[in-house]
């Protein structure tokens, strides 16, 4: 739906930061593609929504590693307000160069009076995270209000049921769909196509590396007391312990993110443990940790016994561009655990031209 505004004249986007220090690749400084248009559309979670330009003034909420996908298409100097904790600060710059830090950061509940008060022309979000509605702001009611939304496309409804499971393609399509349509909404899309070239070939090489001849059990730790908030089968971390050469315990839940009991995780016997640092607190890793061996069930297996935990930030494992740098640092673990044979490959590099 077009909403009608007034916007002041956004020019061309400065160079995003050069050097990805993770990556071992350029960011190319994007150029603005769509300054002579006013409206652009794209295909956002099966429906053809038409967005005005130039868009200014990003909010960019529910998801840190969209936030990636963001920096990586060009989109830097577009961003109003990220919901991102400030200790991600240095692994999105890790990756995607400088600056992300400058940009300033909302903490607590996001409300549309936060949104107003940026004077946002976008507002990006998951249907998992400030979509859900809690604090009033919907697609919908941002429309009332003359924003745009745009949803991630990896949180996409399976039906129009408020309380419907999420994911409606593969994780990795999912990012494709973010970084195509993020390169047309900044007018960013030549940076946009040298992102999905680079996807393709870090996922070529991943998919490449031998497979074990029983692929190892992984399970994602996020968080949970009473039971343990974890990932099934439609969310980006499926597709990322794929490429990485395992299974995804809980790969059958029809569903993005979920709470499964601590028995059901007893009983799906994982060979390796994901730990997810929102890195909030100098103890929050270890406290996961003593949490685990401390429980019945779960103290005894294998991958408690040998300490297989794989800790990575969150960042990088909600849907988006780190998404695929996560997948070669789980590979690299899977290899050093003997759980894959060895690939041979150094996964601190980046692919050869």
């Amino acid at each position: 739906m077009i909403h009608v505004k007034t916007r002041a004249s956004f020019g061309a986007v400065v160079a995003a930061t050069a050097l990805l220090t993770v990556a071992g690749c350029s960011a190319t400084a994007p150029v603005d593609e769509a300054a002579d248009k006013t409206s652009v559309t794209v295909e956002n979670c099966g429906t053809e929504s038409t967005f005005q330009l130039p868009i200014g003034n990003v909010v960019a909420t529910s998801n840190a590693a969209n936030i990636g996908t963001i920096l990586r298409v060009g989109g830097l100097d577009r961003l109003a307000a990220v919901v991102l904790n400030t200790n991600n600060d240095a692994i999105m710059e890790s990756m995607f160069g400088p600056g992300i830090a400058d940009v300033p950061h909302l903490d607590g509940t996001i409300t549309m009076e936060t949104i107003l008060g940026k004077q946002a022309d976008l507002v990006v979000g998951s249907y998992s995270g400030l979509f859900k509605g809690a604090s009033g702001v919907t697609p919908e009611s941002l429309q009332s209000n003359n924003i745009d939304a745009y949803v991630i496309s990896d949180s996409c409804r399976q039906s129009a049921a408020a309380d419907s499971a999420l994911g409606t393609m593969g994780p990795w399509d999912a990012l494709r769909a973010d970084v195509t349509n993020y390169g047309k909404l900044f007018g960013t899309e030549d940076t946009a196509a040298e992102a999905l070239t680079e996807l393709d070939s870090r996922l070529a090489r991943l998919e490449s590396a031998p497979d074990a001849a029983d692929k190892p059990k992984v399970l994602i730790y996020d968080s949970g007391e009473e039971d343990l908030y974890t990932s099934g089968g439609n969310g980006a971390p499926n597709g990322i312990i794929d490429v990485a050469g395992g299974t995804n315990v809980f790969a059958d839940v029809d569903n993005t993110w979920f709470k499964a009991s601590w028995e059901t995780v007893a009983k799906s016997e994982p060979d390796v443990i994901v730990i997810m640092d929102y890195k909030k607190s100098a103890d929050e890793v270890q406290g996961k940790i003593d949490a685990i061996k401390s429980r019945e069930g779960l103290r005894d297996l294998d991958a408690v016994k040998q300490n297989r935990f794989v800790v990575l930030p969150l960042a990088m494992f909600t849907s988006g561009f780190p998404n695929v740098y996560g997948a070669e640092e789980l590979r690299a673990k899977i290899e050093e655990f003997g759980l894959a044979p060895s690939s041979g490959i150094d996964w601190t590099t980046a692919p050869s031209a």
